[in-house]
């Protein structure tokens, strides 16, 4: 029953999400203004400039900031694949080999970081359809699977479904998971986690 229902989930043509759902109303880069990369993303009117490109690929800055960093760039950005631009920007950068696409490149190549930034990305650039972000998130969460971060940015993005389909005490329940969850690594500051968790609690407020 529950495989029926995730399989029904993966493959719903999303068709009516408003601006109020998960993947745009948890703005989680609140709790980092005072990181200066997330405040350049604040005013880039939704495209990722090279300078954060830069950012986003680099390996040696916290994951928390660089999803701070997409969060903040938001999601209302008609005619930008910042995705698309992340994507082209890792495989030619890391050198990754692409005798595949670039998609699947990165599915086999990339780090788990690159993996979620990537999808954290595809789902702002069309939160109407989150299917092929969702798959990509999971990539990361099975190469990195205690991490917080990276299970909330897949958690985050399957409940933008989940919203659509009027599944919202499943997607609350989803994150009240997160909440006890002792064998993943804190690596979100409490501020952010409280953004999202509000968010998410108010969704599922009239749930049993």
């Amino acid at each position: 029953m529950k495989k029926n229902l995730l399989l029904l989930i993966l493959t719903f043509s999303v068709s009516s999400i408003f601006a109020d759902s998960p993947i745009t109303a948890t703005n989680f880069y609140k709790a980092y203004l005072d990181v200066p990369m997330v405040n350049v993303a604040l005013a880039s009117k939704g495209k990722v400039s090279k300078t954060m490109m830069e950012y986003l690929a680099n390996d040696t800055n916290p994951l928390d900031i660089k999803l701070a960093v997409i969060n903040a760039v938001g999601w209302n950005h008609k005619g930008v694949n910042n995705s698309k631009t992340f994507l082209n920007y890792i495989v030619a950068t890391k050198k990754y080999k692409s005798e595949y696409n670039k998609c699947i490149t990165l599915e086999y190549y990339g780090t788990a970081n690159e993996q979620l930034c990537y999808a954290y990305l595809k789902a702002l650039d069309n939160y109407f359809n989150v299917i092929d972000a969702y798959q990509m998130a999971l990539k990361a969460v099975s190469k990195t699977p205690n991490s917080f971060a990276i299970n909330m940015i897949a958690n985050l993005i399957k409940a933008q479904t989940l919203a659509a389909i009027n599944e919202t005490c499943y997607a609350n329940k989803l994150f009240n998971t997160l909440k006890t969850k002792t064998s993943v690594t804190n690596d979100m500051r409490a501020e952010a986690k409280k953004y999202i968790f509000e968010y998410m609690d108010l969704l599922g407020n009239k749930c049993n």
